[in-house]
């Protein structure tokens, strides 16, 4: 397994170690997030770890990815990003 470096250069690995409650902004996260979960429909828009943003339509539930930041464009809620 290869290990990930989060954005503090802490070693992540494969199975969740906690999380936080996350909205939309312009700022990135404060952990590397494995996943999202996402309780409120709606969209989901994300950067991940190379920089691409990417958009989920009507997202709910549980979206893997290596995810850096949601974006303010994000019109989903009650997001959860996972550690």
């Amino acid at each position: 397994m290869s290990k990930l470096f989060n954005q503090k250069g802490y070693v992540e690995n494969g199975q969740f170690s906690g999380g936080m409650t996350v909205t939309g902004s312009n700022d990135p996260l404060p952990f590397v997030a494995g996943g999202l979960y996402v309780g409120q429909t709606g969209n989901l828009v994300v950067k991940t770890i190379d920089g691409s943003e990417l958009t989920f339509v009507s997202a709910s539930g549980f979206i893997p990815g290596i995810i850096t930041q949601v974006t303010a464009a994000t019109t989903a809620g009650s997001i959860v990003a996972l550690k």
